[in-house]
């Protein structure tokens, strides 16, 4: 369980560096770091979590989890950073019907899977 914690806040951590470099660019500590190099960390944290099964797929609840707290998290940055004054330069922010359609299609696919939770629940209530 440890190594889940550990490898999901690198890759929450992987992410806010990378939303922070996009909407402030200037900053110092994550402006030293390319763009390349955080996404290939990005892939490197998700082959090790592949390797390891980090990504436990058998626990509906978990993985519930997980994907709310990282679509929520990311949602918020969005909102923090653009409020703080930045401006993403790839056109994230929450000015953009695209960004609430990837917003509604995250939170329609967490429906789903709670909906799978309850289901894994009823036919397996030991767990």
């Amino acid at each position: 369980m440890m190594k889940n914690i550990a490898l999901h806040s690198l890759l929450v951590l992987a992410f806010s560096i990378l939303l922070i470099s996009d909407f402030f660019p200037e900053f110092p500590v994550v402006g030293a770091l390319p763009v390349s190099f955080l996404f290939v960390v990005i892939i490197v944290i998700y082959i090790v979590m592949f390797i390891t099964k980090a990504i436990d797929s058998r626990d509906p609840l978990y993985r519930f989890k997980t994907q709310l707290f990282l679509t929520t998290y990311l949602v918020v940055m969005v909102f923090a950073l653009t409020a703080l004054g930045g401006e993403s330069e790839l056109g994230i922010t929450p000015y953009h019907e695209i960004f609430w359609f990837i917003v509604i299609v995250s939170f329609g696919d967490l429906l789903f899977q709670w909906r799978r939770v309850k289901r894994h629940r009823t036919m397996n209530p030991e767990d």
